[in-house]
């Protein structure tokens, strides 16, 4: 059930976004109807009685207002849920309610108007009323109940903000109706061209196609301009993401995967690390701006296609270039505001971070190091000691602060400092007691190993291994194995240990040669010398 809620909240906002794109072409409507036949249109027929055809007259107005209305409930639900607020449960079933109602209004708007208004067809009009019949009913049966939100929150709680990260609440909400109002008036401009240069606007099914066609080739753009000119800079690129498609380089070969989950949200990654620990920091400020500067580029180039297009070859495709130019140039100009809308941070607040230096600037450069020792022969003792030290004295609670912590040990214990990794894992210990228990299966193995095999407390190294099997992990991989080896031989399980090991080291052995990979590859052979000098001790 609380996955329904959660993909009902998902679909809440985007019938927020949908309505509100779709009252782009109805408030136009009327403020053109309203230009040309005043507020109401003037009543001839004397054998209809006043008051109805005065009604009629006034619902003909109205009912272009119905899609912006719907937008907004459909928005107070889908923050109200997604915030957890205490009327969250009345928002959503109002916005279930309205799903139903809106799909009988809808077809009659679409009926009635569609020769004027939608040129929408009978199977588009079933498809879509169809569709929010059901989201309209299963609304309704995931937020009938009074505690329908009171066991679970539907989103976990974003992280505090960071004092001088250049993001404040303000900033978020100016960059969300910038981008809003950017789209709603560029492609109000666009009718009007299209109105006055005779083009044919599209409505319907083609109109929704072109529109997510637009947003994804925007996207994509946005992601290609940072990763080609960082791989032009000399860094690697480990993952690119648009929308629900994924492809990622996990184990030196890459992987393509199509994520469901992620096609409501329609946004993008592509994660670059550098090849040098010392790149300088003039690098990674070009290759965040190119991701903006690539949306500028081609919004300009769509803009001026678009207003060519009268009489050109392509002239049928005019809207989908004023779609896609009103997309990239909204994009560009958004993503240069300095926001955090969830837990990422947008290019502007990360080139501004980088410029101001300080604890933010040293955090990245720590992390992109670490995602750096995947693809590159960058190990742990190359990572800057003293920008983790750095970071680790600003971030004291939370995952981040713990994750330092972690790095700092993998550092010292690649270096062969042992009591300093020891020092620095009993920090990152106290950091989850503190304030990051939640956190992945895979990120307690290196407690598991910490403690059984530097720190040789089976006792401190079982618990750990407890919480990790508490949180169901899937993926027994060569680091699960090295762990339960070096717990095993920690408790004086020989047997069993090398059972453990021999499982590891085999596919230890099959990993790309690269910095984590061979690190892990000298964990499995200092386990083996201990394990030898046990059975030799025995």
């Amino acid at each position: 059930m609380h996955a329904l809620r959660k993909s009902l909240c998902w679909c809440f906002g985007l019938l927020a976004i949908v309505f509100a794109l779709a009252s782009t072409g109805t408030i136009s409507s009327l403020v053109y109807r309203i230009h040309r036949q005043g507020l109401l249109p003037a009543i001839h027929n004397p054998r209809i009685p006043f008051i109805l055809a005065f009604g009629a007259a006034l619902l003909s107005r109205l009912v272009l207002v119905v899609p912006l209305a719907v937008a907004i409930v459909y928005a107070i639900a889908w923050w109200k849920i997604k915030q957890g607020k205490p009327a969250a449960r009345r928002w959503a079933i109002a916005a279930s309610l309205v799903t139903l109602l809106q799909s009988l209004l809808f077809t009659f708007v679409v009926y009635i108007e569609r020769s004027r208004l939608m040129h929408s067809r009978p199977a588009d009009l079933a498809i879509i009323c169809g569709l929010m019949v059901l989201v309209g009913v299963a609304g309704l049966f995931a937020f009938a109940p009074r505690n329908a939100l009171a066991d679970t929150p539907i989103n976990a709680a974003k992280p505090p903000r960071i004092a001088g990260d250049g993001t404040n609440r303000l900033f978020d909400t100016i960059a969300w109706l910038f981008g809003t109002a950017g789209y709603l008036g560029g492609m109000f401009l666009w009718r009007r061209w299209g109105y006055s240069a005779h083009l044919p606007t599209h409505f319907g099914s083609i109109f929704w196609l072109w529109l997510a066609l637009a947003l994804l080739l925007s996207i994509t753009l946005h992601e290609s301009g940072h990763a080609l000119v960082g791989i032009s800079l000399g860094m690697k690129l480990r993952m690119f993401m648009v929308g629900p498609f994924r492809w990622s380089l996990p184990l030196g070969k890459w992987k393509f995967q199509f994520l469901p989950k992620s096609i409501l949200g329609q946004g993008g990654a592509a994660a670059l690390v550098p090849t040098d620990p010392n790149q300088p920091s003039w690098r990674e400020i070009l290759m965040i701006a190119a991701g903006p500067l690539a949306n500028l580029f081609t919004g300009l180039i769509a803009v001026g296609l678009g207003l060519a297009s009268k009489h050109s070859p392509y002239e049928g495709a005019w809207y989908f270039l004023a779609l896609f130019s009103t997309l990239s140039l909204v994009l560009f100009a958004a993503n240069l505001v300095p926001v955090r809308p969830e837990a990422a941070y947008s290019d502007g607040a990360r080139i501004y971070q980088i410029l101001r230096g300080g604890p933010l600037a040293d955090l990245h450069r720590c992390f992109a190091i670490a995602g750096a020792i995947m693809v590159t022969p960058l190990r742990p003792r190359n990572y800057d000691i003293e920008a983790l030290q750095r970071a680790a004295d600003a971030f004291t609670k939370g995952q981040q602060a713990m994750l330092l912590r972690l790095l700092a040990y993998n550092y010292f214990h690649d270096c062969g400092q042992i009591t300093e990794a020891c020092h620095a894992l009993d920090q990152a210990e106290a950091i989850y007691h503190q304030s990051a228990s939640e956190i992945p299966a895979q990120w307690h193995t290196v407690f598991v190993f910490g403690n059984a095999f530097l720190k040789r407390d089976s006792a401190a190294a079982r618990a750990w291994w407890e919480r990790m099997q508490a949180k169901n992990p899937t993926d027994t991989d060569e680091v699960y194995w090295l762990c339960d080896s070096a717990l095993l031989w920690s408790e004086n399980s020989r047997e069993q240990a090398n059972e453990a090991w021999n499982k590891g080291h085999a596919l230890a052995a099959q990993r790309p040669h690269a910095g984590a990979y061979d690190f892990n590859r000298d964990c499995f052979s200092q386990l083996r010398e201990a394990l030898d000098a046990s059975a030799s001790a025995g």
